[in-house]
């Protein structure tokens, strides 16, 4: 919680890849540290300071769901919303939908574990602090060279619902 306002993680790792399957269960190593990439956004949600409550929409198989991964609450992912072009802003909108009283959401994909808490917290605190000036109603993680790295979107959650897209934020 930050200023008051309640925040939602929202972690999508979806079983299905045209290429790698359970790429999200995929081992990545950061220094000294091994962890499976859905394994990373876990790590960074739980050491963010502001966020309330962690969410994993995903159609991963139940044996997916427990041990290190138990801790965040689930989302059994429709198979409508499990394909290769299914839109992230459908699949948060399931989420959001179903998690009412959170004013910000947090979207944290699993392919990017080179993000920090830090990171996180500062969007998180550009976005709340700075919500509506400017017509800011979010905020998004931009790499060293001011390209859009998509490893951090922080969104008002009634802004999102009502325009349905990450370019909102």
């Amino acid at each position: 919680m930050l200023n008051g306002k309640r925040i939602l993680a929202i972690i999508p790792a979806r079983a299905g890849s045209k290429r790698v399957q359970h790429k999200n269960l995929t081992l990545f190593k950061i220094g000294d540290e091994m962890d499976s990439l859905l394994g990373w956004a876990i790590k960074h949600a739980k050491a963010c300071k502001y966020i309330d409550h962690t969410v994993i929409s995903s159609d991963l198989p139940q044996q997916c769901k427990e041990g290190p991964y138990s801790e965040p609450e689930w989302f059994p992912r429709p198979e409508y919303l499990s394909g290769d072009k299914t839109p992230m802003e459908a699949v948060l909108t399931h989420v959001l939908y179903r998690c009412s009283g959170y004013d910000y959401a947090v979207l944290l994909q699993p392919t990017s574990p080179l993000r920090s808490a830090e990171d996180i917290n500062h969007c998180i605190e550009i976005a709340v602090t700075q919500d509506g000036k400017d017509g800011l109603t979010g905020c998004v993680s931009y790499n060293p060279y001011g390209k859009r790295n998509g490893a951090v979107y922080v969104m008002n959650r009634l802004h999102f619902l009502e325009f349905l897209s990450l370019d909102a934020a």
